[in-house]
């Protein structure tokens, strides 16, 4: 079966589409990954066939209007307000790509930027997938909301939060794909989303963890919780990097991944070496600012997580979902320092699991991002009982089939749709 992975956006966007890639590549199919250029050499060094999507995630995240917007609110409706107004027509220019991006495939798995081409005339049968719990619920509020707690209403807020969630998700995305489907000759949604279907009529994949999150009662016979999706690659410590490790307790773990640009970079490792000082550690940090730096801190480009986090005492970040499950797996404690998007969701998440401190906004970190990240770093370092409930998260989420969850239900799938599986 010829399988292809349709992705838009950053790294996190793509990494587990590689993990889920590599998983169907293992059981005979042929797949191929779609992605913007600048992770080409990525979708490739995995050994995947690779297509070209648009979009520059580096460049979006060095916008000054999306750092400035960032700052203010981490909603995703809130950033939208304050974006360029992009050249007129560009977002059929995108979905075309994806379409095209589509064809010779057998089946066909859309990422959520991807989706509008779905509803088009796609060329083969198709699934769906989100890296955030986006079908509404009684059970926690939507990823678009300010994660409140109301008491004895709560269940009725988080109802209503991914009602108004869905809504203006709708109405940012409804020009692109009534605007498509016109262009296709078919019949507009008009103000009836189309995506409270998904996991209804046919799969709609939740790569996050059970043990993490499980799914509601109320969600859709078909939308699945599958566990993380990890791709594990071959990466040897450097000798350096070792002997830090071997010359003191473990350090604390640094990295911001794609959000790295919209910091102060300098400002943000200051923050963070005097946080791991103020816990009696060094720190480790992942990308970052160039320059010297003092002797407690060492400096790593291009690593796998897997090799670095069940090392730390604690990891900084910036609570994208690839990352939350790279040091969920390690068993170690975190800290978020939430940005945009899902990152505040899956901060409260997991400080209401116990497995996390304190979380440090991306809104606040500049003003008070100093203290707030010493007091989380302390707490996520001193606190054993934390460490202990990490270690327990940790063990379940390492036993947990994700890729291979995905690959049974994309291949059931396939199969209930006519296409000849292998």
């Amino acid at each position: 079966m010829r399988v292809t992975l349709l992705a838009i956006g950053s790294r996190g966007d793509v990494q587990p589409f590689i993990a889920l890639g590599v998983g169907l590549r293992e059981r005979g199919h042929e797949v191929t990954l779609a992605a913007p250029a600048s992770l080409r050499q990525l979708v490739e060094r995995a050994g995947l066939g690779y297509k070209v999507t648009p979009g520059d995630p580096d460049g979006f995240f060095s916008m000054p209007e999306v750092r400035d917007s960032l700052r203010r609110s981490p909603l995703m409706k809130d950033l939208l307000k304050n974006l360029p107004k992009a050249p007129d027509g560009y977002d059929q220019v995108v979905v075309d790509a994806v379409h095209e991006a589509a064809q010779g495939a057998d089946f066909i798995v859309n990422a959520p930027l991807t989706l509008a081409a779905a509803y088009g005339h796609p060329p083969a049968p198709w699934a769906s997938v989100c890296w955030w719990p986006n079908s509404p619920t009684w059970s926690f509020p939507a990823v678009e909301s300010h994660q409140r707690r109301m008491g004895p209403l709560t269940p009725l807020y988080n109802r209503y939060s991914h009602w108004q969630a869905a809504r203006d998700e709708w109405a940012w995305r409804r020009p692109e794909i009534d605007g498509y489907r016109t262009r296709m000759d078919l019949p507009p949604f008009g103000r009836t989303s189309p995506f409270p279907r998904l996991g209804h009529e046919r799969p709609y994949l939740y790569p996050f963890s059970p043990s993490v999150l499980p799914k509601p009662a109320d969600w859709p016979g078909r939308a699945h919780v599958t566990g993380f999706w990890y791709w594990d690659q071959e990466w040897q410590a450097p000798a350096d990097f070792q002997a830090f490790l071997d010359d003191g307790p473990a350090p604390v773990a640094l990295t911001f991944g794609s959000t790295w640009s919209l910091h102060d970079q300098e400002q943000a490792l200051e923050y963070a070496i005097d946080a791991a000082r103020g816990a009696g550690r060094r720190l480790v940090m992942v990308d970052g600012p160039d320059g010297d730096l003092p002797d407690d801190v060492f400096r790593l480009h291009d690593v796998d997580y897997a090799g670095v986090f069940p090392k730390m005492a604690a990891v900084i970040h910036h609570g994208g979902v690839g990352t939350t499950a790279q040091v969920l797996r390690a068993g170690v404690p975190q800290v978020i320092c939430p940005v945009f998007a899902d990152h505040p969701f899956w901060a409260a998440r997991l400080a209401e699991l116990g497995v996390a401190a304190r979380p440090v906004p991306f809104t606040r970190f500049a003003r008070t991002g100093r203290q707030e990240l010493a007091a989380s770093v302390r707490q996520a370092v001193d606190d054993p009982r934390m460490a202990a409930r990490a270690q327990r998260l940790g063990r379940l989420v390492a036993r947990e089939r994700g890729v291979d969850n995905a690959c049974d239900v994309l291949e059931d799938w396939a199969r209930a749709s006519g296409v000849t599986v292998g």
